[in-house]
C-alpha cells in the first residue's frame, strides 16, 4: 500500500512522518504537493493551506486532516480562530477532500485540547493524526457526512494584538496561538518600533509574562 503525506516542512510534520516511517507501509512525504504520477492508495494533506486542484482529488484518494468541530470550524486559521472564540476542546478529523473546502465527509476523528502554545497543540495533533491515518489505512472506514450548520472562518492575516476591555486571557491567547517560528509573532506597533511577543505565560496574578523583541518597523 502506497501512502503519500503532503505537508509543510516543520517540527510536527517531521514527528508525524517519522512515526509513519516506522510502520510497515510504503510512506512518501512531499512538502511541494503531488509531483509524481504514481498510483497512491491514500494521499493525506496534513498542514497544508494551498488549494488543491479538483483534477488531483478526483484522480487520487485525497483526505484532509483538519482540526475543528465540523461543520463548525471550517476555513482558514481554524486553530487560532477557535482559540479566539474561547473553544478549549475540539476535534482532529480526517475528511474527504472536496469543494467547498473542509466540507467533505468525515472518515474518523478524535478530541483534542487547545491548551498550550501553538507548537504544543500541533505536536499533539501530529500524534492524533498518526492514529487516525492508521485507522484509515487499516479499516478504510466509510465516511460520514457532516451534520449541522456550517461556520467558515476567514484566514487571520493580521497578528497585531487587540485589547479587549473584559479579559486579559484574550491577549494571552493572541500570543500563544502563534508562538512558533513557523508563524509571525503577535505584535504591537509603538511609533516607529514593533514589539514582538513570545513565550507567554499567564500567572496566578492574572498577569502575562513574555519575551519581547523590539525592532524598527
Amino acid at each position: 500500500m502506497k501512502i503519500l503525506i503532503v505537508s509543510k516542512d516543520n517540527l510536527w510534520t517531521r514527528k508525524l512522518v517519522h512515526k509513519l516511517y516506522k510502520t510497515k507501509y510504503d510512506i512518501t512525504w512531499s512538502s511541494v504537493g503531488i509531483v509524481d504520477d504514481i498510483k497512491y492508495d491514500w494521499v493525506f494533506f496534513f498542514h497544508w493551506s494551498d488549494i488543491v486542484p479538483k483534477e488531483i482529488y478526483k484522480k487520487y484518494k485525497c483526505a484532509v486532516i483538519h482540526t475543528g468541530n465540523l461543520p463548525k470550524g471550517r476555513g482558514g486559521s481554524p486553530i487560532q480562530n477557535q482559540i479566539l472564540d474561547g473553544i478549549n476542546t475540539t476535534k482532529v478529523n480526517i475528511i474527504e477532500m472536496g469543494d467547498p473546502v473542509d466540507s467533505g465527509a468525515i472518515y474518523c476523528s478524535h478530541p483534542i485540547t487547545l491548551q498550550g502554545n501553538i507548537k504544543d497543540i500541533w505536536l499533539s495533533i501530529a500524534d492524533i493524526a498518526f492514529d487516525l491515518i492508521l485507522e484509515c489505512i487499516i479499516e478504510d472506514p466509510i465516511p460520514r457526512y457532516q451534520v449541522g450548520t456550517p461556520e467558515v472562518y476567514k484566514r487571520i492575516k493580521d497578528n497585531s494584538i487587540k485589547f479587549p476591555s473584559h479579559d486579559i486571557t484574550y491577549i494571552y491567547d493572541q500570543i500563544r496561538m502563534v508562538d512558533d517560528v513557523n508563524y509571525p509573532n503577535a505584535y504591537l506597533d509603538v511609533g516607529e518600533y514593533r514589539l514582538e511577543f513570545s513565550r507567554a505565560k499567564l500567572n496566578h496574578k492574572n498577569e502575562i509574562l513574555a519575551d519581547v523583541k523590539i525592532r524598527k518597523k
